[in-house]
């Protein structure tokens, strides 16, 4: 009958929860019924079940009503603290001015959001035939798998445990609910979180992915207004094959293809998306960044990279221009006073792609 969410850290300390905003359901008790200028509010027992000696005192009403607490309870307060909010308007007796006393509890006094509980029913997390109906809408009426999360729960969880910027992994991605909701939740409260979604199965593309590109463009045919719309935002589907170690770049064991390995540094070094259609092999050129023109001088043939370097001929031959250069190779021939005069930041292969990372932020 119950479904568990399980939640852990390294530590107590790292452990934050995050309040979760109040809908208007929750809102909706607070009211301005005597037009107070604190705003809305909603009227709180002055009575506590937790004895306290000076809780035990008679109230007098405005019409000379006698009130005491009720039976085996005592006041919130003591006498000075009644008077306090009896003088600053913070005591009401209800609309005819007879009812008992109550502390008057201002929205604008409240917490921003409410801490969470640790039972979540459908209301709140929503339930796996709402996410059957989702996952329809976004596949043209069928349901690829037979009991997915809803996207409402993963938000939930969201919501609780993440800061508006930060980067959301999801390693058996599934249907892919995990980047509806992060996409979902930053356009509602303004954040920019990413997501990081893995999946080896083959509908990796055709599912998964498909599912994160109808969430941002939009599915005219859906019911839900912001579905239909579409919640915007970008990402890149990549497929992985053999991975590339220094290893095998040093021995030569598995050399990758220029372009595969154009990508790996261009993104790297410096966190943007590899465009195939940019790049030119016959001048290694790579990539553009608002600071540099990436270049890659590079042939998967171990002979050939032994003598390949970045020599004052390549580097005049490299398009003229005030942009800075940064250029991949495995050595160079040129000292400090060539790289500077023609502008040129230079990195080794395979050892310095990430070294690139702090140039460019500098």
């Amino acid at each position: 009958m119950h479904d568990h969410i399980i939640c852990y850290a390294r530590s107590v300390k790292d452990f934050e929860v995050h309040e979760i905003p109040r809908t208007k359901e929750q809102e909706a008790p607070y009211r301005n019924q005597d037009n107070d200028p604190r705003g809305r509010w909603r009227a709180q027992d002055l009575s506590a079940s937790k004895p306290y000696k000076a809780g035990i005192f008679v109230i007098v009403g405005r019409h000379g009503q006698e009130f005491r607490p009720p039976p085996n309870r005592y006041w919130r307060m003591n006498e000075d603290q009644y008077r306090e909010w009896l003088a600053d308007d913070r005591i009401t007796f209800g609309k005819s001015g007879r009812g008992r006393p109550m502390l008057k509890r201002f929205l604008s006094e409240a917490q921003e959001g409410l801490t969470p509980n640790t039972w979540w029913d459908h209301s709140f997390a929503g339930h796996n035939k709402a996410a059957t109906l989702e996952l329809k809408a976004l596949h043209d009426g069928r349901a690829p798998f037979d009991t997915p999360k809803p996207s409402r729960l993963v938000r939930r969880v969201l919501q609780i445990a993440t800061d508006p910027n930060c980067i959301v992994l999801d390693s058996f991605a599934g249907s892919g609910t995990t980047a509806h909701a992060v996409l979902a939740q930053s356009r509602e409260d303004g954040g920019n979180r990413r997501f990081i979604l893995v999946e080896c199965e083959d509908y990796a593309d055709s599912i998964t992915a498909e599912r994160v590109r109808r969430v941002i463009t939009g599915v005219p045919t859906a019911k839900d207004d912001a579905l239909k719309a579409g919640v915007g935002g970008t990402f890149s589907y990549f497929e992985l094959g053999r991975p590339m170690r220094q290893e095998s770049l040093l021995d030569g064991s598995h050399l990758p293809p220029w372009e595969k390995l154009a990508s790996y540094i261009f993104f790297t070094a410096t966190g943007q998306e590899f465009d195939p259609a940019e790049t030119d092999s016959e001048t290694g050129f790579v990539g553009r960044t608002a600071s540099h023109d990436v270049f890659l001088l590079y042939e998967p043939d171990v002979d050939k990279l032994k003598s390949l370097a970045l020599s004052l001929p390549m580097a005049r031959a490299l398009p003229a221009g005030s942009r800075r250069k940064l250029v991949f190779a495995p050595t160079k021939y040129l000292d400090c006073e060539f790289l500077h005069r023609y502008r040129i930041d230079f990195q080794q292969l395979p050892f310095q792609i990430y070294e690139a990372i702090e140039r460019l932020e500098a």
